[in-house]
Parts: structure tokens; C-alpha cells; sequence
């Protein structure tokens, strides 16, 4: 296979595009010469910002008369090789009317007979379903986990940081909220940290999470006695490639399973994961300087983001369970 144009339908979360990264090294590796483009929602450009691994990056938008303007790019680029991570409709179909020589993706019904290098999905999206289509394809894995290949831009002097602190991640997605491990524990925890490891807390999420972490403020405040000043919250205010550059200089990450924790794991810095109705064995952090937090005794985990009246995978972990996984860490 000699491919001259490489084309890359990404997903749309954070996380997804960091299990792609491996991938995107894996495609260069193997065609040095080829241009390689990725096509991403807007919000998730950044973090390919000045990736080797890319040479031009095309925005997914909404709206109409966007999706035929990139489909119409798609098709006149006339790539050799054109790879869909996504199995929506949209990026199936436009895969399946471009002009590509070879196109490789996940599709169901009716997209199957448009493939000519097809996978199915195990589990979640993860690198372990990204890996198999690149096996698919014939094209050596050169690296098998995201650990270093992020690119971050450090430049975050505006910013006040406190000398020693861990990054707190607590929030999941509206569509994700059976992840979520309460407000309270969290504030019990980042006190915890504080008290025994010296370690402010800085609170990360984004817009959808700054009523949830402003409740977690509000009682760390009260449990640390009023003092406002031991708990640093950028919720909502910092854009993806400065939450690199903070999570980078950051002695701990804790947090529940999402985009966040994989940008913490690609940056190699210790990692606590709060995992309950999705898989670690799919999506757990990739670096060696991690631990899953998890309850092993439940027959009813993983149940892939199934609605629960119960949450009990969740809800069963402890904060002295987490403590004790940052502890090891810490050491």
C-alpha cells in the first residue's frame, strides 16, 4: 500500500481524539512522505496544535452548509487512504461517497458494502478498537499506548499555580452523569490531600461542570474553615492546551473517567482513576504512574454507561479507598 493522502475522521471527545494519537504515529511511521489530515470538531483542534503527526487540520461544524463544504473537500482531495473513527451517520456517509482509494472504519448497516477494510467495535472506542483497524490495514503499531505524543504549550505565566498541587477532574458530561462520584466526596478528598500531603487542589472542568465544582468549592471552604484561599478553580476558564500545560507541572491527577484523565495519562504524570460502569481494561490511563480506583465485587460493572436506579459502582467507592490509591503515588 503506498499512500500519497491520508485522511482521519476523528471523534468528538477529548479522550477519543487522545486514543487516536497512536494511530496518527503508527500512519506517519509508516507513510513519512504522505500529508496527513485530520478532520475534528472545532473545541479539539488545539490539541493537535503543531502535532507531527498532522499536516493540516479541517473543522466537523454544524449546520448544513458546513458538512457539504467538507464533504465536498473530502471528495475533490481524493485520498489514498481515508480512516473513520467515527461510526455516526454523517462521517460514514461521507466516507462512503469520498473518492478514496482504501476507506477503513467501523460501519454498520448499510455502510458495510462502501468499506473496504472494516473492524467491529469491543467495549468502548478506545486504542485497543484503533489498533485492530490499523492490524486490519496492515500497518504496523508502533507504539501501543498515547504516553508522550501530546504536544503542549507551556506558556501559562498569566496563570497563578501554586508551588505543589493536584489537578481535580470530578465532572463528567450530560451524557455521562452515571460516572459522577458526588460533590461532597470530592471536597472530603481534596481536604484529605491538603492535610496530610500539602498538595492545594486545583479544580478543572469545563462550562457544563462550573455549577458541580463550584459546589465542591463551596464545601471545601466550609470544611477548611473558611479558607478560600487553599483551593484554586479554573472551571470553565482555561481552553484545552493551557489544561495541558497546568495538568503537565502538576505533582497528582485525580479524577473520574473522562477526557481529562487521558490528557493527564498522555503527560505521564501520576494518575488516580474513579472508574465504575465503563471498562479500564479499554479505557484506563496508559502510563505507568497510575492506579484505577474501582469496585472489583460488583457483577453488575462494566455496564457501559447504563442507566442505573442505584449507581452503586460509583457510589461504593470510598474516600478512603482513593486516599489510600494517592498515597502509593505520592510516595
Amino acid at each position: 500500500m503506498n499512500c500519497k493522502k491520508i485522511c482521519i475522521i476523528h471523534l468528538n471527545q477529548i479522550g477519543d481524539l487522545v486514543f487516536s494519537l497512536p494511530l496518527l504515529k503508527s500512519l506517519r511511521d509508516k507513510f513519512p512522505q504522505a500529508v496527513i489530515h485530520s478532520i475534528v470538531k472545532p473545541y479539539l483542534a488545539e490539541l493537535l496544535k503543531d502535532s507531527p503527526y498532522v499536516d493540516e487540520i479541517y473543522f466537523r461544524e454544524s449546520g448544513f452548509v458546513a458538512k457539504l463544504r467538507l464533504f465536498k473537500k473530502i471528495r475533490k482531495n481524493n485520498y489514498d487512504l481515508l480512516i473513520t473513527l467515527s461510526r455516526s451517520e454523517e462521517c460514514l456517509g461521507m466516507a462512503s461517497f469520498s473518492n478514496a482509494g482504501i476507506k477503513a472504519g467501523f460501519p454498520g448497516f448499510p455502510w458495510k458494502p462502501f468499506f473496504n477494510v472494516k473492524e467491529t467495535i469491543d467495549g468502548h472506542n478506545s486504542w485497543y478498537n484503533n489498533s485492530k483497524l490499523l492490524k486490519a490495514l496492515g500497518i504496523t503499531v508502533v507504539k501501543n499506548d498515547y504516553v508522550g505524543l501530546m504536544r503542549t504549550d507551556e506558556t501559562i505565566d498569566n496563570l497563578f499555580l501554586p508551588e505543589r498541587f493536584v489537578v481535580i477532574s470530578p465532572g463528567a458530561s450530560k451524557r455521562r452523569l452515571t460516572k459522577n462520584w458526588g460533590e461532597e466526596k470530592f471536597a472530603d478528598l481534596i481536604c484529605l490531600l491538603y492535610e496530610k500531603f500539602d498538595l492545594i487542589p486545583v479544580l478543572v472542568g469545563s462550562v457544563a461542570n462550573v455549577a458541580s465544582n463550584k459546589i465542591i468549592e463551596d464545601y471545601f471552604i466550609k470544611k477548611a474553615g473558611g479558607n478560600k484561599t487553599k483551593l484554586v478553580n479554573f472551571s470553565g476558564k482555561i481552553n484545552l492546551q493551557t489544561l495541558c500545560a497546568v495538568i503537565k507541572k502538576a505533582a497528582l491527577f485525580v479524577g473520574i473517567d473522562s477526557g481529562v484523565l487521558h490528557l493527564a495519562s498522555s503527560l505521564d504524570i501520576p494518575v488516580v482513576g474513579l472508574f465504575g460502569p465503563t471498562d479500564p481494561f479499554y479505557v484506563g490511563p496508559q502510563n505507568l504512574k497510575s492506579i484505577v480506583v474501582k469496585n472489583e465485587k460488583l457483577e453488575c460493572v462494566p455496564c457501559y454507561l447504563k442507566d442505573c436506579g442505584h449507581r452503586n459502582c460509583m457510589n461504593s467507592l470510598s474516600v478512603s479507598s482513593v486516599i489510600d490509591a494517592c498515597e502509593k503515588l505520592i510516595k
